[in-house]
């Protein structure tokens, strides 16, 4: 199966060195559901003033994922260990992932075909606890670029039983300065200098978008990507 493939290349125009971070659009909020959280699916190193970049390579092959955590899902929190599974988004169908968890161990008892493309859905059954004492949780997952073996967990939210999440990938990606381990909750309130790029339906099989990180801490986009079409905010 083939995928669509985006770039968000950030030049360092600035005069000091950074480091910069990528993760999904921010789940909203709802009061009848676990908070979900997005997690850092990427990260650079130190990137040097001048003609320095950093160019993150994203597609949209997604994976509904599971694992456990040292601690209950948080800010800042890292997941400990994870399962993941491919998803088909379609059209025409989605997909639903069934997962259990005996003896408080998580695991994928069946998947199939959903009618709701465009999205995958978890159904947790009545195995799971609450509280949870393994802290055990569900999302998710993308591959890591660098290393396509492994899938990083994205977007992630604390398991219930008998409880359903479904999730809708969108191609809205954010850019942000700083230092974290991939696969970690983004601490939003910590978070300065964020760019927002949505390649939405204007995207082609494959797109690329790039911007200048200035002086000013803002993110000013190329004349290509600016007649692109791509949706941008910083």
């Amino acid at each position: 199966m083939s995928f669509n493939t985006f770039y968000i290349t950030i030049k360092n125009g600035s005069t000091d060195p950074a480091r910069f971070m990528l993760f999904l659009e921010p789940p909203k909020a709802d009061p009848s559901s676990p908070t979900q959280f997005s997690n850092i699916w990427q990260t650079s190193p130190r990137i040097d003033p001048g003609n320095s970049s950093v160019s993150f390579k994203l597609t949209d092959e997604y994976f509904a994922i599971l694992g456990t955590s040292l601690e209950p899902m948080a800010k800042g929190v890292r997941p400990w260990t994870s399962s993941s599974y491919p998803v088909n988004l379609g059209p025409p169908h989605g997909t639903m992932a069934y997962v259990t968890s005996p003896e408080d161990s998580p695991k994928w008892a069946e998947v199939e075909e959903a009618s709701a493309p465009g999205s995958f859905i978890i159904k947790c059954d009545d195995s799971f606890k609450t509280p949870n004492p393994n802290n055990i949780w569900i999302g998710m997952g993308a591959r890591d670029p660098r290393h396509p073996t492994s899938i990083i967990p994205v977007i992630t939210m604390t398991a219930q039983p008998s409880f359903t999440s479904q999730f809708y990938p969108k191609r809205k990606f954010y850019v942000t300065v700083g230092e974290s381990k991939k696969g970690t909750v983004v601490e939003s309130e910590k978070n300065e200098h964020v760019l927002m790029v949505d390649f939405g339906a204007s995207a082609g099989p494959e797109s690329e978008a790039v911007f200048t990180f200035t002086n000013e801490h803002t993110y000013e986009p190329d004349e290509a990507t600016k007649r692109s079409g791509i949706i941008w905010q910083s």
